[in-house]
């Protein structure tokens, strides 16, 4: 099976207890039910004490309940003692992975490095260079794919394209990306996903007149401080957001945040048919990183959107739906946040 990663992925590396912001804290995590049964049969003090820990959650999975908002087995020196006395295979399927996100798209696999995690921010904004991505065989069986991915995969490599279009103003290649996308939008919605190919060849950027009315901010951030929330604080570094003009941030960080998130999510067209949803998100999760960047500074920023936004499937789903339905963040709200 061919594997895609981003082109810093091979120098990630965990900082275990030198993480000043430890994924063990403030989520619980679910136990995968091999897991469960290993810990079910697991011998000496710590297996009591993992049986004693395990509780169902409201959605019937397996966790550990936090404890003082930290996961009970991580110590005082933040690190697992399952980990510790087992080793990494002890843990559970969502530790051992985490940050990576894996999408399995059939023929292929696309794993990415969340920025959640200060290690992965850190390898994210640490350099201005273009974003690539590596590609390489992986063992595991390769799967026919959805028909639209032939048409989808193109269209995104142009989207991309419009995204490192350097040194045009970061304004005028994201309003590029989103025109593109909303004109393969309305190929799909017609069913003609073959047609997606001689689009990303062919397409040029059309003059699009946007009707009077406001950008999207404030308004995306209370929008924002409506969703789930991980962190109490989040909802106030949200408010002051709406006050702050956006940080004077380089382009090339935010272009680097940019194609972060169209290699993850794009592809996620062939789910739910909304190539436009996705790539609003995309263009939303930048310019609200830029924005908040002069609240908390850059990686701060994006470390906290990524916390709140990609570890919530109901928060993702609750904006796609607001994309479709909520007209003060339609396409012409964020064309005319682009133009501001």
């Amino acid at each position: 099976m061919r594997t895609r990663v981003p082109d810093y992925y091979d120098r990630f590396q965990c900082l275990a207890g030198a993480c000043p912001h430890t994924c063990c804290e403030k989520w619980e995590v679910v136990i995968d039910p091999e897991t469960a049964r290993r810990y079910e049969t697991l011998l000496g003090a710590l297996g009591v004490r993992l049986r004693a820990a395990m509780q169902a959650d409201a959605d019937g999975d397996l966790c550990f309940p936090l404890a003082g908002g930290r996961c009970p087995f991580l110590d005082r020196e933040n690190l697992c003692e399952i980990h510790r006395q087992l080793g990494a295979e002890a843990t559970s399927l969502t530790c051992r992975a985490h940050p990576r996100f894996t999408e399995d798209y059939g023929p292929f696999q696309e794993i990415s490095l969340c920025a959640s995690c200060p290690a992965a921010c850190g390898l994210l904004l640490g350099t201005s260079a273009p974003l690539t991505f590596l590609e390489r065989e992986t063992t595991g069986p390769a799967e026919p794919g959805d028909p639209w991915l032939q048409g989808l995969l193109p269209l995104r490599e142009r989207m991309l394209r419009e995204l490192s279009a350097r040194p045009r103003p970061l304004k005028e290649r994201l309003e590029s990306f989103l025109l593109l996308a909303a004109e393969a939008q309305s190929l799909l919605d017609e069913d003609l996903a073959e047609e997606l190919p001689a689009l990303a060849a062919d397409w040029e950027k059309p003059e699009a007149a946007v009707p009077p009315g406001p950008g999207l901010f404030p308004y995306a951030l209370r929008v924002l401080s409506g969703l789930e929330v991980l962190d109490e604080d989040w909802v106030a570094l949200l408010r002051q957001g709406e006050d702050a003009p956006p940080a004077a941030v380089p382009e090339a960080l935010l272009e680097r945040l940019g194609t972060y998130f169209a290699f993850r999510y794009l592809l996620k067209a062939v789910n739910d048919g909304d190539l436009l949803g996705q790539a609003q998100f995309c263009v939303l999760m930048v310019l609200t990183a830029q924005r908040l960047a002069a609240v908390c500074g850059l990686p701060e920023a994006v470390r906290r959107l990524c916390c709140e936004l990609e570890h919530s499937e109901e928060n993702l789903e609750s904006l796609r739906l607001a994309f479709l339905r909520d007209a003060a963040l339609s396409l012409g709200a964020f064309l005319r946040q682009l133009r501001s």
